[in-house]
């Protein structure tokens, strides 16, 4: 009876900190990568104004860029991420997440040493397809890894902190930038991904895609790791079982869900899973998802990020158009960590809501501002030495309404999509689905930078900001009616929602099951107890 007495208090002793520091450092790990994603993504915005003449730079680079060389440079890495994304979707469940985010440092590695040493602009854009690829093929697993780990309470803080290490990097990029040269800065990246490489080893594999694979033991010992390095596997017995029961429901196949049965059969092919992603649980979701990712790549932040050293001189802004751009880096930085703060007590629908609303006001101030005081049809791209010196005091009104756009659009427009993208999708189906959705986003992506050059010379700069402004209000209208809770749902909670074919769209609430109101997970953080019956019926 003593013996047991003890047992039972050493299980009360894990605090809640103990049990949610693993879980932040395996989240860390994994924002390593984001952290070279934001380098990756903002590289273009450095190279473009040095090698179009926009800024000084290194006398003895005999590169340079036209306009329309420009615009292929700063879109061509996203036409490649889709392929791979797609990729990291089908070597995902037969690699697992862990190795999968091992792997995707190299191709980085190489993009960042041939961008240093490059002396042709096809070398350039050969680095530009690798970076694209990286990209691409790490947000798969990425997304996967820590929706896997990380416990409903803490859940929504630790993916929207991968917002802030974005941020970070296309803060660090711009700043090394407008003090060094670009090709001394993609030698300092290149150092990013080898750390990566060595922190993820050190990290486990998801307990959902060992049990898939039938490793049980190994299974428990990663929630044992994840849950405060615990040794008694009794401190983490209750949501590990919860955990198999809901790999076993998910891993069932058609026939054996629809006659409530214990399932015998393989697992499901390549053909099975292709399936899977026609069916409404898949699609719902896919649908929320892809619409939010439009909403963010168009909403005016996105494509016009490479260009933002010229788009100041068109404004004629007070200050060096280089720096105001590091601010802007900044202003996105500081939003995500204001994203991660009120994550937990405002969730993610107000969030995008109150995001949305800020970007909406800022840019439609931003198309009044460029309708009244630009001269009609100017572009970013023409040279503005003779505009850029006179109404310089007018400048500070377009250089805080762009601050306030970058601000509210990284605040919720960006980070939400990733957010819910590692939540919505239903177990069998979400590596697949998860690297598809990203693939599309990038194809967004690259059609909203390539198409800028093209936008802005037909519509000029007012057109092309009005034209985002009118996008914006939509996407408003958009999140309001379709974009549900997710905040303090489990997985299976938000599967099940989906799964319910007597649920529409507009139909948002995704209630809580009686288990989780019955927990205060924020107390027994060891917990992550899902849903108890025979109710999940699919």
């Amino acid at each position: 009876m003593k013996n047991e007495g003890e047992k039972s208090e050493k299980l009360e002793n894990i605090s809640t900190f103990r049990c949610f520091l693993p879980q932040i450092l395996a989240s860390s790990a994994k924002n390593l990568l984001l952290l070279d994603l934001g380098m990756a993504v903002s590289f273009p915005t450095i190279v473009i104004p040095a090698l179009r003449g926009l800024k000084e730079h290194d006398s003895n680079d005999i590169l340079s860029f036209t306009a329309e060389q420009a615009s292929w440079f700063a879109s061509i890495a996203f036409i490649f991420q889709p392929i791979g994304s797609i990729a990291s979707g089908i070597v995902l469940e037969p690699l697992g997440r862990k190795k999968s985010m091992v792997l995707v440092n190299i191709p980085h590695i190489i993009g960042w040493t041939m961008l240093h040493y490059a002396s042709s602009l096809t070398e350039l854009y050969i680095a530009a397809v690798l970076l694209g690829l990286g990209v691409g093929f790490m947000e798969a697993p990425i997304i996967t890894y820590v929706g896997e780990i990380c416990q409903p309470s803490i859940r929504g803080v630790l993916t929207s902190c991968a917002g802030v290490a974005v941020m970070i990097g296309i803060s660090l990029v711009y700043l090394l930038g407008s003090i060094t040269t670009w090709r001394l800065t993609a030698l300092i990246c290149c150092t990013v991904p080898i750390c990566t490489a060595v922190a993820i080893c050190f990290v486990p594999e998801t307990p959902f895609w060992l049990l898939a694979k039938n490793r049980k033991d190994e299974a428990l010992k990663s929630l044992m790791w994840l849950r405060g390095w615990v040794k008694n596997p009794k401190h983490v017995e209750s949501e590990f079982n919860e955990i198999v029961r809901y790999s076993e429901e998910s891993n069932r196949c058609v026939s054996c869900h629809k006659n409530d049965s214990k399932c015998i059969h393989p697992p499901a092919t390549a053909r099975e899973l292709l399936k899977e992603l026609k069916r409404k649980r898949t699609l719902k979701p896919f649908f929320l998802v892809i619409m939010m990712f439009a909403f963010a790549q168009f909403s005016g932040l996105a494509s016009m990020r490479p260009y933002f050293v010229q788009i100041f001189q068109a404004y004629s802004i007070p200050y060096d158009a280089s720096w105001a751009t590091v601010v802007i880096g900044i202003m996105g930085f500081f939003a995500n960590i204001v994203c991660v703060c009120l994550v937990k007590p405002l969730g993610k629908r107000k969030i995008a809501l109150i995001s949305m609303t800020g970007a909406c006001i800022s840019i439609i101030s931003l198309a009044i501002y460029s309708y009244i005081v630009l001269p009609s049809g100017l572009t970013s791209f023409e040279k503005h030495t003779v505009h850029a010196d006179s109404n310089n005091s007018l400048g500070y009104i377009p250089l805080t309404l762009i601050y306030l756009m970058a601000f509210f659009t990284s605040l919720g427009l960006l980070p939400v999509p990733w957010m819910i993208l590692s939540e919505v999708f239903p177990f069998k189906s979400r590596g697949l689905a998860t690297g598809i959705t990203a693939a599309l986003n990038y194809t967004m992506a690259f059609f909203t930078t390539k198409t800028y050059f093209n936008l802005e010379s037909s519509l000029s700069l007012f057109g092309v900001i009005a034209l985002y402004a009118v996008i914006d209000v939509l996407g408003f209208i958009f999140i309001y009616c379709y974009l549900p809770e997710t905040e303090k749902r489990t997985l299976e909670d938000i599967e099940l929602h989906f799964s319910d074919n007597n649920k529409k769209l507009k139909d948002i609430n995704i209630p809580k099951n009686k288990s989780v109101l019955s927990v205060d997970d924020s107390k027994k953080g060891c917990n992550n107890i899902a849903f108890e019956g025979d109710n999940n019926k699919y």
